[in-house]
């Protein structure tokens, strides 16, 4: 699996969001919405990146939009 993140900056060393912008089986169907993505326009302090995950842990009291990756 494939995650999508937005990594949003508010000082040049200093992190100030990362968000999950979505999960894609494969690494091509990220790159092609990271090209989306920056085709529509995004903070100019920010970065994008695909990341792969090997596995993830299920846990019930976890979000929906927060995952425990180990």
């Amino acid at each position: 699996m494939w995650i999508l993140l937005m990594i949003v900056f508010n000082q040049p060393f200093q992190v100030d969001s990362i968000n999950i912008l979505g999960e894609y089986h494969q690494k091509k169907e990220c790159q092609e919405a990271v090209k989306r993505a920056l085709a529509i326009g995004v903070p100019i302090k920010s970065s994008f990146g695909c990341v792969k995950i090997e596995k993830m842990g299920k846990h019930s009291n976890v979000s929906h939009g927060t995952k425990e990756i180990l």
